[in-house]
């Protein structure tokens, strides 16, 4: 059986000089490590969600800024290359129409010729035709 004496209370003495004695070297200090690394944790994976989020944002900055630069690039594109069309077309144009001067000079200096040519047969040509008429005939026309 159970005596209840003076050992007891000892005994308990003892037991709660151990509890309070671990409590203040062993249970405290582990309990608050655990509690540094539990926020230190809480800490780190705040800033890997701040990270992420900050690397998105970088990400969607990005692709915006690819775009924008591509559609520059078509719009610089495409501007000089209706530039170069324009271009294309006014020296066709220019061409054709100094084509048509060269075409309407030579034609205007033919005609000029032809005239000319004209001026100095014409009093050869009443000669000439009185010729052949005499040789096709075989006599003198008057």
């Amino acid at each position: 059986m159970i005596e209840v004496n003076f050992t007891l209370i000892i005994q308990m003495v003892n037991f709660f000089l151990l509890i309070f004695i671990l409590n203040k070297i062993l249970y405290k200090p582990i309990l608050k490590i655990l509690e540094e690394r539990e926020q230190r944790i809480e800490g780190q994976q705040q800033q890997a969600k701040k990270t992420i989020e900050d690397g998105q944002v970088i990400l969607t900055d990005y692709n915006k800024k690819l775009y924008d630069a591509k559609i520059d690039a078509m719009n610089t594109k495409n501007a000089a290359r209706n530039e170069a069309s324009e271009q294309a077309n006014g020296i066709i144009e220019d061409s054709r129409k100094k084509a048509e001067e060269i075409i309407t000079r030579m034609q205007q200096e033919m005609a000029s010729e032809m005239a000319q040519a004209k001026k100095e047969l014409d009093p050869e040509l009443s000669v000439m035709a009185a010729t052949i008429a005499q040789q096709i005939l075989g006599r003198k026309v008057a």
